[in-house]
């Protein structure tokens, strides 16, 4: 057996009553941490599940350590988690995710290469193989909101390339540097943006978020969010929270200028175009006005050494 390198990872997967997905991708992910050249382990952290899956870990999975939560708080459960421990770098990963059986040691040397990097993010493939969920992308403050896309014309032949993105939820995090910046803001609960947001504030304290090909994991998809939420609803989350992140953390004049002139057109339009999502989502917004602003203050002075119109001009560039 090869010697293992001192550089300590914990692949963390967040589970919610997903006793059939652990089964399915679980030995994908125990069988990567044993390949890899890395002091590797693996955590899953369960909600307070409903169904089986701690006794079927208990059961199955004696080498696996089992972080059990009294309460669901979706992705900042992995806060808590990663404030214990004293791994160096912790990849997260959902149950319905399963991996390449040699995808940590590419995420691992992004940080061996780039002394700047927060998180290194693997290609993700649909479930099946067949098509890449993420990639380089593009982000960009659009008529005066957040927008971000994967997938755009010409995309398929950019998949294998290596690039800095903007932001991602899974993938590997320098786990001192998550802590520090505090992890994903429950602001955004019970989810959507919030990786957007913490990925936002480290590009802002001079960090990097990379894009690695090299490294594989197969996603089915908001499998769990799709147990609790119908399509509609996530649509309405998602414009609820992309109107939080511009007030939480927007500052540029010129940004939040766009933001108020095209405020009004952009909801008369949804109302017209039967967009009702978009007008809830605001309507859900505009009652945590208060939060947002409060935080807001808060990361104020957080010495921040890039600008905002910076940071969105650095990853439009993508440029490593």
């Amino acid at each position: 057996m090869r010697e293992k390198s001192d550089i300590k990872v914990n692949i963390v997967v967040l589970n919610y009553n997903g006793r059939a997905l652990l089964q399915e991708c679980l030995p994908s992910v125990v069988m990567a941490a044993k390949n890899s050249k890395h002091s590797c382990s693996v955590t899953v952290i369960d909600n307070c599940s409903a169904d089986d899956s701690v006794s079927f870990l208990e059961k199955n999975y004696k080498e696996v350590i089992i972080d059990k939560r009294m309460d669901n708080r979706v992705l900042c459960a992995f806060n808590d988690l990663l404030k214990r421990t004293r791994d160096d770098i912790a990849i997260l990963l959902n149950s319905d995710m399963k991996v390449h059986p040699d995808f940590v040691n590419p995420l691992v040397e992004v940080f061996n290469k780039y002394e700047d990097a927060f998180l290194a993010v693997p290609k993700i493939m649909s479930f099946d193989g067949k098509k890449c969920e993420n990639g380089k992308g593009r982000t960009m403050i659009k008529y005066g909101m957040f927008w971000s896309v994967s997938r755009y014309p010409g995309y398929e032949k950019e998949i294998d390339e290596n690039a800095i993105i903007s932001h991602a939820a899974n993938g590997a995090f320098n786990r001192e540097r998550f802590v520090s910046l505090g992890g994903f803001d429950d602001l955004y609960l019970p989810g959507i943006m919030e990786d957007a947001d913490l990925c936002f504030s480290a590009y802002r304290k001079g960090f990097r978020c990379y894009y690695q090909p090299q490294s594989v994991v197969y996603h089915k998809g908001r499998e769990s969010f799709k147990k609790v939420f119908e399509e509609k609803k996530i649509d309405e989350i998602a414009h609820r929270n992309t109107f939080l992140f511009m007030w939480k953390n927007i500052r540029s004049f010129r940004y939040m200028s766009e933001h108020v002139l095209f405020l009004v057109p952009r909801i008369l339009y949804a109302v017209i175009t039967g967009r009702f999502e978009l007008v809830r989502g605001f309507l859900n917004a505009l009652p945590m006005l208060p939060k947002a602003l409060d935080k807001r203050k808060k990361i104020a002075y957080k010495g921040y050494v890039r600008s905002e119109i910076t940071v969105f001009r650095e990853i439009k560039d993508n440029r490593i």
